[in-house]
């Protein structure tokens, strides 16, 4: 087996345009391009007549050895097979020139190449970068899943459909409230959940929107898990591509029963749950992406809405509706105990503590909380119905809060009149 590359392609082969790296069947380096030299930080000595593990040694993490077989495997199945392989993008750390491992992702090519007779004469190792690919798509996985993990905590029902009607998405709420599964929605079993009185209309106005394009809004009874139905105003409105088609159907559905049981003339109220329909979908149209859409449904919903990071509560996240409560503070960055000491006082941070530290949701009904609204000591009472929700990190361990409520002092007043 030559151990070297022929010397009248020598010069062409190490001036390729790309990081490719010339091997014996038995993985010693022949030699390699300029650019893998400069991707790899490695000169042309110290590579050549080495093999390649000798050259790349091993970081002592399960994932980099597990990974490093993998690439082993492939270059040993190049020259055994006689065939090209491929390994999709995956993390093998290179050590750096002060010595330390840097996360490194890679797509790997090895293809032999075969003398007359057929045998293995040398093989072309291509290792690709994609660490900055994999690094960016990985960080925006995290972030739509955590405004998925706050959309799934709202208290609303949040539904998607397609073009056509069928439903493609229901958030966690959903499947609490019916007990249902994703199996049994998604099979268009959403009827079974509505009341056997409501459903003929609530189908009837459903086909005329999706037929004639238009918005859907209903006032229908849900079943939740004890069989019991309850009351919710239901609106989704489609969504166009820039062609002005469908592409997909959002909705909402809220419970509205505890304001039909206390006066049948709060339609005002009905109409202030009904535009956090509109905001949703406002959200969806507006979306250049899902992680977009997401946030927007977020910051944009009429109830109020924060997140408190690590064991102190500080604010990281709130919404147009929580930043209304005081309207003159900036509350970003600074500790509950900070920027609301009344709030302190009136025990609301110890109860963070205990959700911060038993992950146990705590949920306040119409209940009287003093602010100094405009930070000037002059204390207001609000009626309030809020949650803390602790939120947790990829290793399943509590960084925040999720405060999530409505500010109920009309509706409470207009009740008591």
């Amino acid at each position: 087996m030559k151990d070297k590359l022929p010397s009248e392609l020598h010069q062409l082969l190490i001036h390729i345009p790309d990081t490719i790296a010339y091997l014996t069947p038995d993985l010693y380096f022949l030699d390699a391009t300029d650019d893998y030299l400069s991707v790899m930080m490695k000169q042309r000595d110290e590579i050549i007549g080495k093999h390649v593990f000798e050259v790349f040694p091993d970081h002592e993490t399960a994932i980099n050895s597990v990974n490093r077989k993998k690439v082993r495997k492939c270059l040993e199945a190049a020259a055994e097979t006689k065939q090209g392989q491929f390994l999709s993008a995956l993390r093998y750390d290179m050590r750096k020139e002060d010595g330390v491992f840097g996360e490194r992702y890679w797509e790997v090519k090895a293809k032999p190449v075969l003398d007359r007779a057929g045998n293995v004469q040398y093989l072309v190792f291509k290792p690709n970068d994609v660490t900055e690919r994999e690094i960016s798509k990985q960080a925006l996985i995290s972030e739509e899943n955590k405004y998925r993990f706050l959309l799934n905590s709202l208290p609303q029902l949040i539904y998607t459909t397609d073009a056509a009607g069928s439903p493609t998405f229901f958030n966690q709420r959903w499947y609490t409230y019916t007990g249902s599964t994703a199996e049994l929605l998604g099979n268009d079993n959403w009827g079974s959940y509505i009341h056997p009185d409501d459903l003929a209309k609530v189908k009837e106005k459903s086909k005329y929107a999706i037929e004639n394009g238009t918005e859907f809004q209903a006032e229908l009874r849900i079943k939740n898990t004890q069989g019991t139905y309850r009351w919710f105003l239901t609106r989704s409105t489609p969504m166009r591509d820039q062609s002005g088609e469908i592409i997909t159907r959002v909705g909402s559905s809220v419970d509205i029963q505890a304001t039909r049981e206390l006066v049948q003339e709060l339609e005002q109220s009905y109409q202030q749950l009904s535009d956090m329909s509109d905001q949703v979908m406002e959200g969806y149209r507006k979306a250049e992406s899902e992680r977009k859409t997401l946030h927007n449904l977020i910051m944009k919903a009429p109830v109020f809405f924060c997140v408190l990071r690590g064991p102190e509560h500080r604010y990281e996240l709130m919404n147009e509706q929580y930043q209304k409560l005081f309207p003159n503070r900036d509350l970003i960055g600074q500790s509950v105990a900070e920027a609301l000491p009344e709030v302190a006082e009136q025990g609301f941070v110890k109860v963070l503590d205990g959700v911060y530290a038993t992950g146990k949701e705590y949920i306040a009904e119409c209940i009287s909380v003093k602010l100094d609204r405009y930070g000037n000591g002059k204390l207001e009472d609000m009626t309030l119905t809020f949650m803390y929700q602790t939120i947790y990190d990829e290793n399943n361990k509590p960084s925040g809060i999720m405060v999530c409520g409505f500010n109920v002092g009309e509706q409470v007043r207009s009740t008591n009149k």
